[in-house]
Formats: structure tokens, sequence, C-alpha cells
């Protein structure tokens, strides 16, 4: 009996852990879900894996933790829980496009475009979308192999083991944005639930120094302050403060990974807006709103001023625009006012993010945005122009840009020296300070590729012999392509080559390149295509045209003809007939006559250009050949017979037999 009591003491004693450890681990998931709803994403995740000790996650719960990861841009993280979630049966598509995107901005091109692919699969509706990532995937390989003329430096002495970017020039110092920890100003519990950091503030460092850090007390406010532009001419500084409203309704999540439903019950959000100050005598005047802030409504941030500082350029998330934030302009009024905001246009703005715009002196803006096709994550652009009529963004590509986040560039020197930021792989914190300096090569590499075209093939053509003349001092290097049709020398910048190529049995082929030390790779690619000669077989010379009933040379056929000149100069051995056709309009004795007349009109041009006359001979054909069905009676359109009214020319042997080059 003591022993059925026993056991039953033991079997309630278990039972009752089991509930109360259940019990537990249902609390930290409510715990986590609440703690989503505040943003606090730090928080959440540790209640997630407290709760994934016991329990296995479900593809809810992986949705869940992979968002909270993401949206403190924990790519590394997120991808471990993306991959589990991937593999589930009730995966959705969207799920594989978050994936992908996250493998994208990992810089796992390979997997990325795998996981594309099924995204491209299971939703066929949005293949475009797909197939556009793969390109820009692949694309993202092949800036890697060809990088830049740019050397990137960490700016380590700057940066802290947190967030540090948007650096400016204030003067004799720098200004960025940072959330570092600062014992001078912050407690700990004074930081931001989203990253669990403090939170950003404007510091300034000095050039010189740039290891010295001091924060401008006078400029920040109680949350996140930051980006920042200098107008020099004015002494004003703009730059970005957070506001914390209330948000009636369901807030708009303005991360790509918006597969997620924020919650809908009455929340506190961030807002941003732009507020100005003036230094005066060394101290800041009171910050003072930017006249079209809207924080009840919507963001208004990243400033920068166009270089006469007559207008602001800044992001906001407005009804009206593109994507989830575009970039707007507003002009400075006589007043001192600033104008009603208007869109940068669809050249800049798409239905992604466009964020950290610059203008540099040159009036060049550069710009952030994960909506142009790039290597992953945000990527930084440049467009020409002005207001909304700007040239399609480019993207600066490796080594500026990377697989992750980057963004905030301020150019110092117009094209050649500027700072950015990024989270990519190797830096001391989360964001990191880049200092970017333009490093073009003195030397480049010259490849020529060697091709045959046969039958309108074109096929590798080895062992050709080149000549390659420098034209600046007349130097020439003899050369041949190798088995695989290609040869490669140095090669100087700001130069320009004439190469000439020649093979036995092939029409000799000049091509010219100029080299520049701004190209994109220090190996300047050249094609080189030579004509493989047939004995007795037409070759075509286009836009041959007499007058009706004349054989006159006009000056339209004496520039095609002018090519025929060139290519028996560059082949002094050849012997050529020039033969004329005609249509079928007219008596047979009539064209034979007239076509006769016009070959030896265009031979004797072609002589006066210094060709020996023993070289060529002319051959009037009349409608004897024609190329299609326009013979007597039958009814063909002008074009049709334009085909047959045709000038030709073939090799009808050498001077002194077959002769090779080499």
């Amino acid at each position: 009996m003591k022993t059925q009591h026993y056991i039953r003491f033991i079997f309630g004693l278990a039972m009752l852990l089991m509930f109360s450890t259940t019990g537990m681990a249902q609390k930290n998931l409510t715990k986590a879900k609440e703690a989503m709803d505040r943003f606090a994403y730090t928080e959440a995740i540790g209640y997630f894996e407290k709760y994934f000790v016991l329990h296995p996650p479900s593809s809810g719960n992986l949705r869940d933790i992979s968002y909270c990861h993401l949206m403190m841009n924990n790519q590394k993280e997120a991808a471990k829980w993306l991959k589990r979630l991937s593999v589930k049966r009730d995966a959705t598509a969207y799920d594989i496009l978050i994936y992908a995107r996250t493998l994208h901005s990992l810089g796992e091109y390979a997997e990325a475009i795998e996981h594309y692919q099924r995204y491209g699969v299971m939703k066929p509706e949005d293949k475009n979308t797909a197939d556009a990532m793969i390109s820009a995937c692949n694309q993202a390989i092949e800036w890697i192999e060809n990088p830049e003329h740019y050397e990137v430096e960490n700016l380590m002495a700057v940066n802290s083991e947190n967030s540090d970017f948007g650096l400016i020039a204030y003067e004799d110092h720098y200004v960025f944005t940072s959330d570092r920890r600062n014992k001078s100003m912050y407690t700990d519990k004074e930081v931001h639930g989203w990253t669990g950091n403090p939170y950003y503030k404007l510091y300034k460092t000095d050039q010189s120094k740039p290891n010295t850090g001091e924060i401008l007390a006078q400029i920040n406010g109680d949350f996140h302050t930051g980006p920042a532009v200098y107008d020099t001419d004015n002494k004003a500084m703009f730059f970005t403060r957070t506001r914390i409203v209330k948000q009636k309704q369901r807030p708009t999540n303005p991360d790509p990974t918006s597969w997620m439903n924020p919650p809908s019950n009455d929340l506190y959000t961030n807002r941003l807006e732009i507020y100005i100050a003036h230094n005066e005598n060394g101290n800041w005047s009171q910050a003072k709103p930017f006249e079209h802030n809207r924080a009840e409504e919507y963001s208004v941030g990243h400033p920068t001023l166009s270089p006469n500082g007559k207008i602001l350029y800044f992001v906001s998330d407005m009804p009206g625009g593109y994507g989830e934030t575009d970039i707007y302009y507003s002009h400075k009024q006589a007043d001192g006012s600033w104008s009603k905001p208007a869109n940068a246009g669809s050249n800049i703005n798409t239905s992604g993010k466009e964020m950290f715009p610059h203008i540099d002196n040159e009036g060049t803006l550069y710009f952030s945005s994960d909506g142009h096709a790039g290597m992953g994550g945000l990527d930084i652009f440049k467009a020409s122009g002005a207001e909304n009529n700007w040239s399609v963004a480019e993207n600066l590509r490796y080594p500026i840009n990377s697989s992750g986040d980057d963004f905030s560039i301020y150019y110092t020197e117009a094209g050649k020296q500027a700072y950015f930021s990024s989270n990519r792989e190797g830096g001391k914190g989360s964001d990191d300070i880049y200092r970017l300096t333009w490093s073009p090569p003195t030397q480049l590499v010259l490849a020529v590729k060697t091709l045959e075209n046969f039958d309108g093939m074109l096929t590798p053509l080895p062992y050709v012999n080149l000549d390659i003349k420098a034209n600046s001092d007349g130097s020439v290097t003899t050369t041949k392509t190798d088995q695989e049709s290609v040869v490669y020398m140095q090669a100087d910048c700001n130069e320009t080559y004439t190469i000439k190529a020649q093979l036995e049995n092939h029409f000799s082929q000049t091509a010219m390149v100029s080299t520049e030390c701004t190209t994109k790779s220090d190996t300047i690619w050249v094609e080189v295509v030579l004509e493989r000669i047939v004995i007795n077989k037409a070759i075509v010379l286009k836009n041959i045209y007499y007058d009706f009933d004349k054989w006159n040379i006009r000056p339209d056929a004496a520039i095609e003809l002018d090519k025929l000149v060139n290519i028996l100069k560059e082949n002094p051995e050849i012997i050529i007939e020039l033969g004329s056709h005609t249509d079928s309009r007219g008596s047979k004795q009539y064209n034979e006559t007239l076509s006769q007349r016009r070959a030896e009109s265009a031979v004797a041009y072609i002589i006066s250009m210094g060709i020996e006359a023993e070289r060529i001979t002319a051959k009037g054909y009349g409608e004897s050949g024609p190329v299609n069905e326009c013979v007597d009676g039958v009814n063909c359109s002008e074009e049709a017979h334009q085909m047959n009214r045709r000038t030709e020319f073939k090799v009808t042997g050498y001077r002194h037999g077959l002769v090779s080059t080499e």
C-alpha cells in the first residue's frame, strides 16, 4: 500500500513539474510576442530562445525570431532560423523570398540564386522579380571579380563596437552619428529597446586627431539624433531627430521583411524630423524644426544640401511616393522659408527604400537604395541632374558596395575622396565608417583576342600576327596570339593603340583602342575579327547607289568605296573583280551596258585613290544574277528591286600566289 502511495506521489510530482515547465515555457513565448509588439527585439529573442529549449519551434516561431534578428540587422542569425523555416512543408513563397534576400545580403550568391529560383517556381506570377534578383546576384559576382579602382580603409580610430555612420565635414572637424556607450551621457537604462544599445547621438571629432570624440550636447535630443549635414556658408547644421508619437492605426513596417504583420493595437512609434541649428560664436542656437515636419503622419529625415545651399534634399515616407521611403527636395525661398516638398522622381526612387542622400561639390547626387539592383542590402548609387530631373541611377559597384548595407557616403573631393558607412564583414562594430580613396592603376594590360568570321559564324582564330603601334611615339610591338587566340601586353594609360592583324588567307584587319586610367578593370580587352578569303566568293558592298540611268559616283557611294580601298591597301597581294548588277526592268542589253559602265566608274574611282590598275577589273552583270524572284514578268516592290541593284567584289587571286604573312 505504501508503495502505491509513493508511486502516486512521484507521478503527481512529475505531472506538476511538467505542467509547471510547460506553463513557464508558454509564459516565455507570450513575453516574446509582447516584446515584439513593443519593438523590443533583443528582449524578444531572449524569450524565444528560452522557449525553444523545451519546445521545437513551429513555423510561426521561426518567422518571429528571424524577423527579430532581421529588424536588428543580424543577418547571419536570421539566416540560421530562416534555413530551418525553408525546409518546412508549410514554408510559403515569401518565406523563401526572405531567405533568398538574406543570403543575398550575406554574399552567399550561389545559394541565394537557388532560392530565388525556388521562389519563382512557387510564385510564377512574380518570376520577373526572381529573375531580376538572380541577375543582380550574377552581376555582383562579376563586380567582385573586376573591382573598381578604389581603396577602402576602416577608420578603426573613430569606430566603436557599436554603430558609427554618417561622417560629414564640420569646419575643421568631422561630425558623425553613433550609439556607442558613453558613461558620461547614459545609464544602462537609457537604451533603445529595439537594438539594446544607447540612442544615436551626434559626435564631433578633430580631423587631425580622429580618435578624439566629443558629443554635441547642445544639438542632441532625448532620443535618436543624426545623421546631419553642415551648411558652411550659413554656419547651420541640418540634422535628424527622432520623435516618439502615438500611432492609432496599424504601423507600416518599412523593412523588406514585411511578411510579418505588426500589432494592430495602439502603439508608440518612432518618426524622424529635421531640425536646424546655427553656430553663433562657437555656441549652437536653439534648434528649430523644419517647417515640413509631420511626425504625426510620416517621417522626414536624412538631410543634405545642394552646393549653393538653396535646395534641401531629404528622405520621407510621406503619402504619394514611389515606395517605402523616397528622396524629396525643397527650395529655400527669399524670406528664408522652404517650398512645398517635391519628389525627386522615378529615376531615383523605387518601390523599395531610398535613403541617405548626399550632393557633392559638383552637384552629383549619391544615395543608398535596396530598390535598384545591387549586391545585397543597401547599395550606394549616383546620378547627375537636379531636383526631379536625374540620369538613370548608377551602382558604384565593388569595393564601395558589398553584400551588406552600404550607405551615408560623403565626398570631401568629388569622385576621389569620400567617407561612407557599412556593416560589411570585418568591421569593428555593427556599422563602421570607412575612408574611400580613388586609386587608379598606372599600368594596364592590353588583351587582344582574334576571331574568324566565316559564313556569319565567329570562332576563335589562333596564331594571328599582330603589329601593335603606340600612336604617341610610333613604337610598334610585333607579336602573335597564342593557341587560345589571345595575346597580352603591358599598356600605358591615356594612350591610343593601332592594332593590325594579319593571317594567311584572311583579310587583314585594323582596330584602334584608347586606354584611360579611369577604366573599371586593369585589363583592356579588344576583339579583332578577320574575314576568311574565299576565291570567287562575292562580297556585297552595301549602300552603293547611282542616280537613275547614271553611272557617275555619288558622294555617298564614295564613302562605301573608300572602305574597299582600305581593304586593298591592307591586303596588297589580293586581286579583285568589282561587279555591278541591275534589276530586271529594262532590256537585258541595256542593263548589261549600264552595269558595265557603273562597274568601270567604280573601278576608276578606286584606281584614283592609289590602287594599282592591274589589281582590279570591272564586270557588268546586268540583270543576270538576281538574289530574289524579281525577274522579267514578275511584279515586285521597289525594295525587292533594290536588293538586285547591288555592287559586289570578289577575290580572284593573288599577285604572287598565296603569300604567308609570317
